[in-house]
């Protein structure tokens, strides 16, 4: 009978430890296992654009398309479809037609309806008609009286409004002054400087981490006004060396042309989006307030 027991009990144990390492996998492969994407955009007078976002060898895919419409398709188990944006419009379209039908028989239903009231209506006017006249004769008297109460009453609000636009003037004030010297406080102060830089610098890494790491393509462009050409340029002059070697920015000074041939590859580490917002999340503590 012990010897049952403790079988069992080894039995259950393994099964124990098997589940928590199963678990324990599955989170360190969550964490360390990065998501991919890549995508490919182009553009001229038409868009047509094309983004997947894989893990784990596609085990998990969601992949996006916009030609002539936009396509969601997402799969796990790399055959399993658990969503299409096109399924739901079949089940629109079958739920309106539906309504249209209901809302047929409603409307056949309303009319003969109709058709029995007016007979009866006819009589009941001649009664409905005196018995109007007299209830006005009544309300114009009531109304009247009302009108000379909402004049005295209408002089003792409007004073009263008076007082309270003018104290809510002056609130209003003191808490735009109190926020500009809480925010001089903030960029002003020694260690919260620190503790932003921080925080900006961290920001940055993990941008960088987003970013695609690979660009490959061109971005051709040119306005009816040179000047504006060259605006346009300097602004995305700013990433340029981080893509200077595969990607190619063509500006057209003297033509109106817009054409994008762009296609990109990326990954993102949740371990390592966690690691920073943990960063983040300590350094604001750190941040001093302004003392009352």
């Amino acid at each position: 009978m012990i010897g049952i027991l403790l079988t069992a009990l080894k039995i259950i144990g393994i099964v124990i430890l098997a589940i928590i390492a199963l678990a324990l996998l599955i989170i360190l492969m969550v964490l360390f296992i990065p998501v991919r994407y890549k995508g490919k955009v182009y553009f001229k007078e038409v868009p047509d654009i094309a983004l997947s976002v894989t893990w784990f060898f596609k085990f998990l895919s969601l992949n996006i398309t916009y030609k002539d419409g936009l396509d969601i398709i997402g799969k796990v188990g790399w055959l399993f479809k658990v969503y299409s944006n096109h399924d739901d419009d079949t089940d629109t379209n079958e739920e309106t037609e539906d309504y249209k039908s209901e809302v047929r028989e409603t409307a056949d239903t309303v009319n003969e309806n109709k058709k029995e009231d007016i007979s009866v209506d006819n009589t009941n006017k001649a009664n409905v008609i005196t018995e109007k006249k007299e209830n006005l004769e009544a309300e114009n008297k009531i109304k009247a009286l009302d009108k000379q109460e909402k004049k005295q009453s209408k002089k003792k609000k409007s004073k009263s409004n008076k007082k309270k636009s003018t104290a809510k003037k002056e609130s209003k004030l003191d808490k735009l002054i109190n926020k500009a010297k809480d925010i001089h406080y903030l960029l002003t102060e020694e260690e919260n400087k620190k503790t932003l830089l921080r925080m900006l610098e961290k920001t940055k890494n993990l941008l960088v981490h987003i970013l695609p790491k690979r660009i490959v393509g061109f971005f051709k462009f040119g306005f009816d006004d040179p000047s504006t050409t060259g605006q346009v340029l300097e602004a995305v002059a700013i990433f340029y060396p981080l893509y200077r070697d595969d990607f190619k920015i063509v500006p057209m000074f003297y033509d109106e042309i817009i054409e994008v041939d762009i296609s990109f590859k990326g990954r993102l580490r949740v371990f390592y989006a966690l690691y920073i917002g943990l960063i983040l999340w300590l350094n604001k503590k750190k941040i001093k307030t302004r003392p009352k």
